[in-house]
C-alpha cells in the first residue's frame, strides 16, 4: 500500500488571525463583571513587552508562560464555552484563503493535520469544522481544575517537527511528498520536514529565509468588512 499525503497547518497566525492570547480574553470577557475583566485586561496588557521579550527568544518558553494564566479555571467550562462559540470568535477570524486551501488539499485526498501550541480545547471545534486530525497543547488538570501546567514538551520549536514525524510514522505518510504552512520563524521544523513547505504571512525572519528561494511564500488574510 503506497503511503499517504497530508498537509500539516500551524493555526495562529496561519489559519486564523489570532494568537495564544484571543481565546482567553474572549473567556474571561463573557464571564468576568466588566470591572474584574477591565482589571484583568490591564494585567495582561502590561506584561505583553515582557512576552514578546520571551517570544523572540523561545515560543516554547512563552507558552510555558502564558498558560499559567488558566491556573484555576474548571476545564468543562472552558471547552463546553469554546465549543458553544466556536462560530462567533475563532471560525470568525478563519482566513478565506487558508478554507480554500485546505479544501484544495481534501479533494486530493490529503490527510489534514492542525498542528498548534494553542489548547486542544479551543482548536478542536476547528479542527472538526475543518475536517482535521489536531495535534495540540493539553494543560494539567486535577479534580476538574486546570494547573496552568502546560502536560508534556511545550508543542512549539523541533517539537512540531518531532510530531509530524510521528504522526507520519504512525499513519504512514510520505514526509517528502507532504505539505506544512506556518507564519512563523519558529517553526523551521515543520517546513524542514516536508517536501513541499509554505510560508504563510510570515514574519520577518521567516520572509528573509523565504526569499532566499527555500520556500514559496502565500498572503492570506480576512475579507473586507
Amino acid at each position: 500500500m503506497p503511503a499517504s499525503v497530508a498537509a500539516f497547518f500551524d493555526v495562529d497566525g496561519t489559519l486564523t488571525r489570532t494568537t495564544i492570547l484571543n481565546p482567553l480574553l474572549w473567556y474571561q470577557r463573557a464571564r468576568l463583571s466588566r470591572p474584574r475583566y477591565a482589571l484583568s485586561l490591564a494585567g495582561l496588557m502590561l506584561d505583553v513587552p515582557r512576552l514578546i521579550w520571551i517570544d523572540r527568544r523561545s515560543r516554547s518558553r512563552v507558552n510555558v508562560v502564558f498558560y499559567r494564566r488558566y491556573a484555576g479555571l474548571r476545564a468543562d467550562d472552558l471547552r463546553a464555552w469554546h465549543r458553544l462559540t466556536f462560530a462567533d470568535n475563532l471560525r470568525r477570524r478563519l482566513f478565506l484563503a487558508a478554507v480554500v486551501c485546505v479544501e484544495e488539499h481534501r479533494r486530493q485526498g490529503h490527510r489534514l493535520v492542525l498542528v498548534t501550541g494553542g489548547l486542544d480545547f479551543v482548536m478542536r471545534p476547528l479542527a472538526e469544522h475543518l475536517g482535521a486530525d489536531l495535534i495540540a497543547t493539553h494543560l494539567v488538570e486535577r479534580d476538574g481544575i486546570l494547573t496552568g501546567e502546560i502536560d508534556g514538551p511545550p508543542i512549539a520549536e523541533e517539537r512540531k517537527g518531532e510530531l509530524m514525524r510521528e504522526y507520519a510514522g504512525k499513519y504512514g505518510i510520505d514526509l517528502a511528498q507532504s505539505f506544512a504552512y506556518t507564519d512563523s520563524y519558529g517553526d523551521l521544523s515543520m517546513l524542514e520536514c516536508v517536501g513541499h513547505p509554505a510560508a504563510v504571512n510570515p514574519d520577518r525572519r521567516l520572509r528573509k529565509l523565504a526569499a532566499e528561494g527555500r520556500w514559496r511564500v502565500e498572503e492570506w488574510k480576512l475579507p473586507s468588512p
